[in-house]
């Protein structure tokens, strides 16, 4: 405040600019900073509304005469600086981050979250246990095995390949894995495990069909896709044409690791199969022990030489030729239809 005449002491004069929380003694300015509590955990109270506070004002003391301190705001806080006087910033307290605890709505939401598990969990023991407490008192264990379908398998190998354990519950029994272990036997295509209550299993196979056999001191069996099966005394009853001239390699048994060398038998039984059924039959053997060709003894004792793979025109020419022998009454003792245009015959003696 600015007055004329006379000087008045400025502790005798009424403030120009009122602030609030300053307090002026010995001709410096302090600044008061009211506590705030902040209570972070209030439980059972009720949510108190927030309170809009009112607007403060800053104001600065000067001396009459003297021009009015800058007042400048920085990040939020007045900053005053006059002649004589250092830039105080207002303080701040609890500046930074405040973890707040939940209160006691989230409380009991986990508490509930907490008691469902738990009571779900109590549910699934119990219901465990006393499944098995009644499966013990019915007595539902395991007596025997019963194989279906099986033909090139017996009952004995499947069951021993199976694994199961007589004298175990019977829903204790790991089914899918019994499965598993019979499927990668080398003559079962698809297979079926099943309960059978009250102490029996099932086993339902479905095995591979052989196309042909493979000689190699025993008898192996090869399925249209080219792999090899292994020997089984049901093949000795088989009417199945035989396939020679290619040594069994021995790490094919039970794969198709020598598909790619049988492929072309396979193909000429699949061919005649599709075009005459009735000469399909009496194939004997195929030879393939000439690269690109066929040697083919039929059960009459006929060979025929053919390439490979066989043709339409190669089966009607051999028809042909049979017909014409037959006609004049005579027997093929060879054939060889690798020539274009011709076929060699060479007769057999009566």
């Amino acid at each position: 405040m600015y007055y004329r005449g006379s000087r008045v002491p400025l502790s005798e004069k009424s403030p120009r600019f009122h602030t609030v929380g300053l307090n002026v003694s010995s001709g410096s300015t302090r600044f008061r900073q009211k506590e705030e509590k902040s209570f972070f955990l209030k439980w059972g109270s009720a949510k108190e509304k927030p309170v809009a506070r009112a607007e403060t004002k800053s104001f600065s003391f000067y001396r009459p005469g003297t021009a009015a301190p800058e007042v400048r705001e920085i990040s939020g806080s007045p900053f005053l600086r006059g002649k004589g006087h250092e830039a105080r910033p207002r303080a701040v307290k609890g500046m930074g981050l405040k973890w707040k605890w939940p209160g006691l709505g989230a409380a009991r939401l986990f508490l509930r979250i907490g008691m469902l598990v738990l009571l779900v969990g109590l549910v699934v023991w119990s219901k465990n246990k006393i499944a098995a407490f009644l499966q013990d008192l019915a007595g539902l264990r395991l007596e025997k095995v019963t194989v279906e379908g099986n033909h090139y398998l017996s009952q004995d190998e499947i069951v021993k390949t199976i694994g199961l354990t007589p004298g175990e519950s019977m829903f204790k029994l790991d089914l899918n894995g019994a499965g598993d272990r019979v499927r990668k036997m080398d003559w079962v295509e698809r297979v079926f495990v099943e309960r059978r209550l009250p102490r029996t299993i099932l086993v339902s196979v479905r095995e591979r069909k052989p196309l042909a056999l493979l000689d190699n001191g025993s008898l192996f069996g090869v399925d249209r896709e080219g792999r090899v099966l292994s020997p089984s005394q049901e093949l000795m009853h088989e009417d199945l044409p035989l396939i020679s001239g290619i040594p069994l390699r021995a790490d094919a048994v039970g794969t198709t690791a020598m598909a790619e060398c049988l492929k072309p038998a396979l193909d000429f039984f699949t061919f005649l199969k599709k075009r005459d059924t009735v000469l399909a039959q009496d194939v004997s053997e195929v030879n393939l022990s000439e690269p690109d060709a066929l040697k083919v003894t039929f059960i009459d004792g006929i060979q025929a030489k053919f390439d490979s793979p066989m043709e339409e025109d190669e089966l009607k020419r051999m028809t042909l030729v049979l017909s014409d022998l037959g006609v004049r009454g005579k027997h093929a003792g060879s054939m060889d239809f690798r020539y274009r245009g011709m076929v060699l015959v060479k007769a057999r003696e009566p």
